[in-house]
């Protein structure tokens, strides 16, 4: 009885076993097979590129509000700093030319 016993076990054992392995090597399989992997490149591929697109915006917006108040502070001195004293403008005074970008 105990032989009929032990051998039952084992062979459980060995199909359970052997169903495993055959279900974790055709998700491997599944997982690597070209269409899978250039799914998940493009995926990938994507997300880099909108985080890319997000921090040129950032660097965009953040330049420009740095060109506004550099504007806004240089207006500013000029006001304050004049010849001709704060608020009043010299109609001949030199300014100088915008530089191209």
């Amino acid at each position: 009885m105990k032989r009929i016993f032990w051998s039952s076990v084992g062979y459980a054992a060995g199909i359970s076993t052997s169903v495993y392995v055959q279900r974790r090597v055709r998700r491997a399989v599944e997982y690597y097979t070209p269409e899978q992997v250039r799914q998940d490149v493009s995926v990938r591929g994507r997300q880099v590129a909108d985080k890319a697109r997000d921090v040129a915006l950032d660097l965009r917006e953040a330049a420009a509000e740095g060109v506004d108040t550099m504007r806004a502070r240089e207006a500013e001195l000029r006001r304050e700093f004049s010849p001709e004293g704060p608020g009043r403008t010299n109609p001949h005074q030199h300014r100088p030319t915008r530089l191209r970008r």
